[in-house]
């Protein structure tokens, strides 16, 4: 997320006498990356690159509070302005609306009633700013919030009051059962899904949907007098799905999707008071009314001291460690036994989970480029994993590519449902105790069921053919599980196609022998294949058919051990080959693999069966002959054909068209 700040407008939260060109390069070495810096008459504007984790980053104090510890590590005096905001005096002029509301949806709810709200025209200083920021304009009573979400980070509404109270006086968090209307205050309909986070009123009806974009119903206009500011920590989870569902792609939305710290709620709402009071000469006419379920604060991360040079290749002091941390907003002591930092990250910084964490954080306000550059102790390893040939995924998912079939990518996390296709129950999957979403906990043991999943989403495409080169779990006892890598095949094609498009891979990998055995039974057939230099076997997988659809998966490390860079040299034999054709009536649905195979066996003069053709039940088979010694005649070869012919009609109910 990239956010905009003015010079002058940090300069209110940072004290220091940098250029902005040193704080540029200073932030972009050490924190936000400054991209540009643009020129704005004698204004310098920062366009400044957060990352999702740090949210705390995404207002003008959020960057200074970064920039006076990056500065001032890179020699150059720069301090945080306190933030210095009166304690407004409460009233009860005007009653609080009833809030209801459930801690499993919002974490906190702060707000306050100002009344004699008068309708002023936005500052210039601050029509400037927010010009500059890429915000409009409207006048004070609405500006304000945008000024203050984008200079302290914490979104903020302003209800009107009246409104709010003529419609019952309560706001109720609840969530939207599917179907549920609203309007946006620009004038947008929408109709809940169910499960968005809402407010509604004391008759059910949709007010607010909060932290994403106000009402109309509740919206301030031209005859507000009095307003409700309110600040709500709806959980992070729940604005990201009302946002994405609706396409509502606000701001507020952005930041409260991203974990924002809900005591920063406190601060926004104090110094929203104090704009409104300044500029719209409001009145505090309630009590402020703060339901905060305290959330617990970060857990304390135990970091050895011998980490940092573990990971930094450098030896800091602790001191030194410890002023970073501290100025970072952590509380650090040391444990009992003298070796260990134990560091409490402030309330702003959730993502300081592990020591890596506190070790990053003290890598890069020292500095990146101030860590030395050294070569390994060792010589730069050159011996890879068995299952790794980067030259040979490229060549084989660039010959499927070639011969019309898709590459694709899934998740390795698959549903209860999906992982039970494989023919296994769930229990027998590896099930993940973090997973990113309820629907995916399962790590996957082969690729079929993603494939097919591929595929019956694409209903409409009946010739679609997928293919995908990754990894499958195995669980193991006490340990992580064995990663095996899968090539994986998917298709409505026939089992004859696909099985072609196999034997045309082998062959471009110069697979020398392979077979498939057929087990009509269970309608699978595996694939076998033979090493060149040691003859060792291996089986490198099967082919299926499954819910209509044919499925093959290989063994990637098997693949390797048979695949060779070229083909097997032959010396050419000044003795010629004889070739010839037999057409077969074959039964309904008759394999010709294992005929191919039984007439392959017939005689070792047949070095070679492929099948050409067939028209209904009749299906053509092409035989090479061939003897190294002498020369081949037709009556030499009657007995064979005779032998073969009849070793076919008899095992498989076929029938010769014509006569040998």
């Amino acid at each position: 997320m990239n956010i905009l700040i003015p010079h002058n407008w940090l300069l209110e939260h940072l004290e220091t006498d940098a250029s902005p060109n040193d704080i540029q390069r200073e932030l972009s070495l050490a924190g936000p990356s400054v991209e540009r810096i643009i020129e704005d008459g004698d204004q310098a504007i920062y366009d400044i690159e957060i990352t999702t984790n740090r949210v705390d980053s995404m207002s003008v104090r959020g960057v200074a509070r970064e920039a006076a510890v990056i500065l001032n590590q890179a020699g150059i005096k720069a301090k945080l302005k306190p933030l210095s905001i009166p304690n407004p005096q409460e009233t009860n002029q005007l009653p609080l609306p009833k809030i209801f509301n459930q801690p499993e949806l919002s974490g906190r709810v702060i707000c306050v009633v100002l009344s004699h709200v008068q309708r002023t025209a936005t500052p210039s200083w601050m029509t400037k700013r927010l010009q500059q920021v890429g915000m409009n304009v409207h006048d004070s009573t609405i500006d304000i919030t945008n000024y203050v979400t984008h200079e302290l980070g914490h979104p903020c509404h302003a209800f009107d009051y009246d409104k709010l109270m003529a419609t019952g006086g309560e706001i109720r968090v609840e969530e939207a059962k599917k179907g549920e209307t609203f309007t946006t205050l620009d004038g947008e309909s929408y109709a809940t899904v169910g499960g968005e986070v809402v407010f509604k009123n004391s008759q059910g009806i949709i007010i607010d949907l909060p932290s994403i974009k106000g009402t109309q119903n509740t919206s301030i206009d031209d005859q507000t007098q009095n307003i409700l500011l309110l600040m709500e920590s709806i959980k992070a989870d729940r604005v990201r799905f009302a946002s994405m569902t609706h396409t509502i792609r606000t701001i507020a939305a952005q930041l409260m999707e991203k974990n924002v710290d809900p005591h920063l709620a406190g601060p926004v709402l104090k110094r929203g008071i104090q704009l409104y009071q300044e500029l719209c000469l409001a009145e505090v006419a309630s009590p402020i009314f703060d339901e905060f379920y305290q959330t617990k604060p970060p857990r304390p991360v135990i970091t050895p001291l011998a980490i940092f040079d573990k990971y930094l290749g450098i030896q800091l002091s602790p001191t030194v460690i410890s002023t970073i941390l501290k100025d970072l907003g952590c509380l650090i002591e040391l444990d009992e036994t003298k070796t260990n930092l134990v560091v409490q990250p402030p309330t702003f910084r959730p993502d300081l989970t592990i020591p890596a964490d506190i070790v990053e954080e003290v890598a890069r306000i020292y500095g990146y480029h101030n860590l030395p550059s050294r070569l390994m102790p060792t010589a730069i390893p050159t011996i890879y994993p068995s299952q790794t040939n980067f030259d040979w995924e490229e060549k084989a998912k660039t010959f499927l590519s070639l011969v019309g079939w898709q590459e694709v990518y899934t998740y390795s996390l698959v549903s209860q449902d999906l992982a039970k296709t494989d023919g296994l129950t769930a229990g027998r999957h590896l099930k993940l105790q973090n997973p990113l979403t309820e629907d995916r906990v399962y790590l996957r043991r082969n690729l079929w069921p993603s494939l097919m999943e591929v595929l019956d989403q694409n209903p409409l495409e009946t010739k679609y053919a997928v293919f995908e080169l990754a990894n499958t779990y195995i669980p193991q006892t006490d340990d992580l599980p064995k990663e095996e890598l899968i090539l994986g095949l998917a298709s409505h094609q026939t089992t004859r196609q696909v099985r072609g498009v196999v034997e045309a891979l082998l062959d471009y990998l110069f697979v020398d022998k392979y077979e498939f055995i057929p087990d009509q039974k269970q309608l699978v057939t595996t694939i076998y294949a033979t090493a060149r230099n040691s003859q060792s076997q291996y089986k490198l997988g099967t082919l299926a058919i499954k819910s209509g659809k044919c499925l093959v998966e290989l063994e990637w490390k098997k693949i390797l051990a048979v695949a060779n860079t070229h083909p097997q040299y032959q010396a050419p034999s000044s003795l010629p080959t004889i070739i010839e054709d037999l057409t077969f009536v074959l039964q309904p649905q008759q394999a010709v693999g294992p005929i191919m195979q039984t007439m392959q066996k017939i005689s070792p003069l047949i070095i070679n069966v492929t099948f050409v053709d067939q028209y209904h039940q009749n299906t053509t088979f092409r035989l090479t002959y061939h003897d190294p010694q002498h020369s081949l005649n037709s009556n030499q070869l009657k007995p064979i054909r005779q032998k073969l012919v009849g070793k076919v009609e008899r095992a498989y109910g076929a029938r010769l068209v014509g006569k040998v």
